[in-house]
């Protein structure tokens, strides 16, 4: 229920002669409604947010009861007391002004002239129109975003409409904060605030930094002397999105909270019909490269045109990539909400960056993975082909670790010149992506031709690649673990540094009488002499198997 503050009831013509007495903390307490003492016990008869008119007549005789007046009314929430005196007490108690500065309620003396009825009408009457104008423009602002739902507006033009009915500027974040869409410019504060406000705006950081600082809703940029109100967009419990309205009085006066209620219901809608559609072209996608790679399109002109369908260009041939977040793939099974929102970030990050850098290649997710077919744009050879992967994949690399703040890492395949060969390049893209996260722990893209040797072994026959890792290496790596000897990184450090002892020490940190003790205890164990090419490539083949472990 709107109301009128006291400070604006002082300033009505008819309250002309009134003085306040005490308790001007109060000023800004908002009046509901008025109210007149005709009994002693009144505090039985007042409700919050009144303003009670008197003149003491029920306890102009009972000096205890006057005493006790104000901390009764404060009690029960009263806006402000105004007392007509002289003609049933002399003048107004000093303890009640007293009284009236501790509770912060104000005292009003009203002039001798005073009439009740000529008060109580003006106040009654401005509360009713402004009643009467927030259900106008409730009416407007709720026809307004009604229109703009059915006309598929979005949020961009959510936040323009809000903005121009309060004539506030507005802004709207998603979880993380990061803006979604706004609209600054209602008010004009002058050329340096604008693009204060412009930058705090976009500054996701700093905004979740003051949100979380200020837990009413109400956050301050004291730096640049902005205020805002801040309401979140909640459906089933999960936040969808903040609403910001910037720059507002403080406190915000209740009028212009009016259509943000709508608008946060029109921003949830919004948000919903966004997540249903990105649900099933999500699928469409998935379909699509699922039929593709079991036969049940067989043509390649199909593929092609079916892909347009999805603004990807694959005529030309492409690159798969496949990225994976370290922490998505175990959220999957445990919280799908946190999911979703790393899914749906994860999706927004690769589709922005790839649409930028290289349009017209195709972002599909493949479970807890996610896959790009970037498109091969007039390269003159396979080396720039695989160059532009290699830069966008890290690119899109660098964008998600900043935003998901995990290691994302990414594999990526040779040039697939045919669409009809998309399982190829899918399954080196995997291998590249599997193999090299084993292997190269320290990588974060990785390509499939980099693979060396571990292209071949990660074909072979499983059961017999275990049994010569057993046979050349088993010996050693049980003894390693039982003893922490330290002798499978000699092992990898000799074959790095060329079987120089010197240079393995100094690598390892150790005497070099330590090294040659290492190396014949490795000969031992294993019962394979380094000093043999043959045994030496057996030995780095299973050191390799051991990686893919």
């Amino acid at each position: 229920m709107l109301g009128i503050s006291v400070k604006e009831a002082l300033d009505l013509p008819q309250m002309e002669g009134a003085v306040l007495l005490g308790g001007d903390q109060g000023l800004n307490h908002i009046i509901h409604s008025v109210n007149i003492m005709e009994v002693p016990d009144i505090e039985n008869y007042i409700k919050p947010a009144e303003l009670l008119l008197t003149t003491t007549y029920p306890i102009k005789d009972d000096r205890n009861a006057l005493e006790n007046l104000i901390p009764q009314l404060y009690k029960h929430g009263l806006a402000a007391l105004a007392i007509k005196p002289e003609r049933y007490i002399r003048e107004i108690p000093e303890i009640m002004i007293t009284q009236a500065n501790h509770y912060g309620l104000p005292l009003i003396k009203l002039p001798n002239t005073a009439s009740f009825n000529e008060i109580i009408n003006p106040i009654l009457t401005e509360i009713l129109n402004r009643q009467a104008a927030i259900l106008s423009k409730n009416e407007q602002i709720s026809k307004a975003l009604t229109e703009i739902m059915l006309h598929g507006g979005g949020l961009a033009e959510i936040s323009r409409t809000l903005a121009g009915l309060l004539g506030l500027p507005v802004s709207i974040h998603d979880p993380s904060f990061r803006k979604i869409a706004s609209w600054l410019s209602p008010r004009d504060f002058g050329s340096d605030k604008n693009r204060a406000l412009s930058e705090f705006v976009n500054d996701n950081k700093l905004l979740a930094e003051t949100f979380n600082g200020n837990k009413d809703q109400m956050i301050f940029n004291h730096t640049h002397g902005f205020c805002a109100i801040c309401r979140p967009v909640t459906v089933a419990g999960e936040i969808y999105a903040y609403l910001f309205i910037w720059d507002p009085e403080s406190p915000f006066p209740e009028r212009q909270l009016v259509g943000i209620e709508q608008a946060i219901t029109a921003i949830a809608l919004e948000i919903s019909k966004s997540r249903a559609i990105f649900d099933v072209e999500a699928r469409f996608k998935s379909s699509f490269i699922d039929y593709l790679m079991d036969g049940e399109i067989t043509s390649r002109e199909d593929a092609i045109v079916l892909a347009e369908r999805f603004g990807w260009v694959i005529a030309d041939g492409f690159t798969v990539i496949l990225f994976e977040c370290d922490d998505l793939k175990s959220l999957y099974n445990l919280d799908p909400v946190i999911t979703r929102k790393k899914r749906i970030n994860m999706v927004e990050t690769i589709n922005s960056t790839v649409t930028s850098l290289s349009p017209g290649s195709a972002v599909v997710e493949r479970g807890s993975r996610l896959m790009v077919l970037h498109r091969s744009r007039q390269c003159k050879d396979i080396k720039e082909s695989r160059h532009n992967s290699e830069m966008l994949a890290h690119y899109c690399c660098q964008e998600l670790a900043r935003r998901l703040e995990t290691r994302v890492v990414a594999g990526i395949s040779r040039f697939i010149p045919d669409p009809m060969e998309i399982v190829k390049g899918i399954t080196q893209a995997q291998q590249a992506l599997e193999i090299g996260r084993c292997a190269f722990e320290q990588g974060q893209v990785f390509h499939f031709d980099d693979l060396g040797v571990y292209r071949i072994l990660f074909t072979s026959d499983t059961a017999e690649m275990r049994r010569f890792y057993d046979d050349v290496l088993g010996r050693l790596v049980v003894y390693d673990q039982e003893n922490d000897a330290g002798l499978i990184v000699t092992l990898e450090a000799l074959f790095t540094n060329e079987m120089n002892l010197q240079k393995t020490a100094k690598a390892l940190f150790i005497h070099y009488n330590t090294i040659r003790y290492r190396v014949n205890r490795i000969q031992q164990i294993t019962g394979l002499d380094l000093k043999s090419p043959d045994d030496c490539l057996n030995l780095q083949l299973a050191l390799k198997i051991l990686h893919m472990k």
